[in-house]
């Protein structure tokens, strides 16, 4: 009766293990998901902060050219 009992207390742990495993692969699966996603995000979030350095330094190129003349009072 002992190695009956045994056998059986082995298969619930095995059935525990399994479902931990399981579990663990979910999460895996979901954590790779989530860095795909941000990896994704950070490259947009690069290229939007490029082009707006690009816009401020063509700006100031540009605003840097001109001169600005004063006007005089008219008395």
């Amino acid at each position: 009766m002992k190695g009956y009992e045994s056998r059986i207390i082995l298969e619930d742990i095995n059935k525990k293990f399994d479902a931990i495993i399981v579990g663990q692969n979910l999460l895996n699966e979901k954590l790779d998901r989530h860095i795909d996603e941000n990896a994704k995000d950070l490259k947009e979030i690069s290229n939007e902060i490029l082009l707006l350095r690009k816009d401020i330094y063509e700006h100031r190129e540009n605003t840097e050219l001109h001169t600005t003349k004063k006007k005089k009072k008219v008395s």
